[in-house]
């Protein structure tokens, strides 16, 4: 019996969605690995970090507009670096602003999401994965981070 076999992408690219409410809260995701994360969706090959996060946000979240922060976090791995995939990986952080109501029913969607402020975010940061979002969630509320893209590594 002959098996197909699809050939895996040289590059896994990811997005991390911080979704930021008018509160500064960030809307976290529990229930896995005992912590807590960020929404993440894995793009197609040639698709645009911003096309595919919106795409993604209106598909599960019903975000249909979303309001991308002007700073974002950048995040590569090299081929020396994978050692816990077996490819390079290109991550994007991109902030995004929702309303009360989109952060309602980011609440109200699973009971394993919850929302934490700045001062939550900083105690907590270890709690959190990647643990990095936490400092670029806050430099960018409390304005000390440039616009443009931010290294994470």
């Amino acid at each position: 019996m002959a098996t197909s076999h699809t050939a895996q992408p040289a590059v896994d690219r990811r997005i991390l969605l911080l979704l930021l409410d008018d509160q500064h809260r960030l809307m976290l995701c529990g229930g896995c690995c005992s912590g807590w994360t960020v929404p993440q969706v894995l793009l197609t090959a040639g698709t645009d970090f911003q096309d595919g996060a919106a795409q993604y946000l209106a598909e599960r979240f019903h975000i249909e507009h979303p309001r991308f922060g002007t700073v974002y976090g950048v995040h590569e791995t090299g081929e020396s670096d994978c050692w816990d995939h077996d490819r390079r990986t290109i991550s994007r952080a991109l902030i995004v602003r929702i309303t009360p109501e989109e952060s309602n029913l980011f609440q109200l969607a699973s009971p394993s999401h919850t929302r934490w402020g700045i001062g939550e975010l900083k105690y907590r940061h270890q709690e959190i994965s990647p643990e990095g979002v936490t400092l670029l969630v806050s430099g960018y509320v409390e304005g000390w981070l440039p616009d443009g893209p931010i290294s994470l590594y």
